[in-house]
């Protein structure tokens, strides 16, 4: 059974994860931008074209939502001084609760 409170190593890992996630992200849909085709029909090409926009827009949001939750471990950790309490400007998103 997992610990009633995260541990602040627990966090780190987390936090590293997802940073190696939004970077992966970023180089797959770097990687689908390089290795686009080009089709002689225009409605393939066109419909070759919509996919890959919406690959590219999923593995983008994906970068970015995986960088916000990198933020929100680091915010809450210890910080390098010693200290446990995070500086007022770096702080987790607020969300509110579904109901």
């Amino acid at each position: 059974m997992p610990p009633s409170h995260p541990r602040p190593e627990d966090l780190d890992e987390l936090g590293a994860a997802m940073s190696a996630v939004a970077e992966h992200a970023a180089a797959v849909g770097e990687h689908l931008l390089d290795h686009m085709v080009t089709v002689g029909d225009h409605t393939a090409q066109s419909a070759v074209d919509g996919t890959i926009d919406a690959a590219i827009d999923t593995l983008r949001e994906i970068g970015a939502s995986s960088r916000e939750i990198a933020l929100g471990p680091a915010a809450r950790g210890p910080l390098a001084t010693g200290t446990t309490r995070a500086e007022e400007s770096v702080h987790a998103p607020r969300v509110r609760p579904l109901r």
